[in-house]
C-alpha cells in the first residue's frame, strides 16, 4: 500500500523549489471517510500535486497501465497511491480496486478527461467517469490544477520550473442524477456536471497561473 505522506515529506522542498505548489480551498476536503476528487489533467505532475496538497489524506489514483512500465517513474507513482487501468476497455480489475479503495474508507482521484490535454485547455469528461461516480455515490470534490501544463506538458521529456496550484471546490450536488436510471445518458450528465464545476475553479489569469479562481 502506498504512503503519500512519506513521499510528501521527502519531496516537499524539491516541490517548492521547482513548482512553488499551493493548495487552495483545502477546507473542502473531507477530514474522514471516502470521497472522490475529480480533476483536470494536463501533466504527469498532476497526481503528485493532488497528493501534495490534499493535507494528510492518503489518496489513490487510477493511472494508465503503460505508466507503470516506465523505469523509476512507475515505482514512484505506485508509491503515490496509483493503480493501473487499461484505457479504452472495461477493466473489471481496476473497477474492483476503485470500489475496494473507497470501501476501505480512503479517497480516490479521477482525472475525468481520461488523458492529458495537448493545449492546456479543458477537455470533455469521459462517460466512464460518470458511471464510476454513479456506482460509488460518495462525496465528489472538484479540483482544478493550474500551472502543471506549463511545467511539464505532454511530449516534454523533463519538467521545468514554474508555479502550480490545486484549487478544491465544495462537493458537487449529484443526488438528482443518482436518482435516474443507471444508463449512458445519466453517466454523460454526471460527467458534464463534473466538468462544469471543475471549470468554475479555473484561475481568471493565464492557464499557467498558480492563483486561485475568485470563486474558490
Amino acid at each position: 500500500m502506498a504512503s503519500f505522506p512519506k513521499v510528501r515529506f521527502f519531496t516537499s522542498r524539491l516541490a517548492q523549489w521547482l513548482f512553488k505548489t499551493r493548495g487552495y480551498g483545502t477546507k473542502n476536503i473531507p477530514a474522514t471517510g471516502p470521497f472522490v476528487v475529480v480533476a483536470n489533467h494536463a501533466s504527469f505532475l498532476d497526481p503528485y500535486l493532488i497528493g501534495y496538497t490534499s493535507l494528510e489524506r492518503e489518496v489513490g489514483f487510477m493511472a494508465k497501465e503503460e505508466l507503470f512500465r516506465i523505469p523509476l517513474f512507475g515505482g514512484f507513482i505506485r508509491r503515490c497511491g496509483a493503480f493501473p487501468v487499461k484505457r479504452g476497455s472495461r477493466d473489471q480489475e481496476a473497477i474492483r480496486q476503485f470500489h475496494d479503495f473507497l470501501n476501505s474508507g480512503k479517497p480516490l482521484v479521477i482525472f475525468v478527461e481520461g488523458t492529458r490535454t495537448l493545449d492546456g485547455e479543458l477537455q470533455p469528461a469521459k462517460k466512464g467517469s460518470g458511471m464510476l461516480l454513479y456506482n460509488a455515490q460518495v462525496p465528489v470534490i472538484p479540483a482544478y490544477i493550474a500551472g502543471s501544463f506549463h511545467c511539464w506538458p505532454k511530449g516534454k521529456l523533463l519538467p521545468r520550473r514554474g508555479s502550480t496550484s490545486v484549487t478544491y471546490g465544495p462537493a458537487i450536488p449529484l443526488d438528482d442524477l443518482y436518482g435516474e436510471n443507471p444508463e449512458r445518458p445519466t453517466y454523460a450528465k454526471i460527467a458534464a456536471r463534473v466538468m462544469e464545476h471543475i471549470a468554475k475553479l479555473r484561475p481568471a489569469g493565464p492557464a499557467s497561473s498558480g492563483a486561485p479562481s475568485s470563486g474558490a
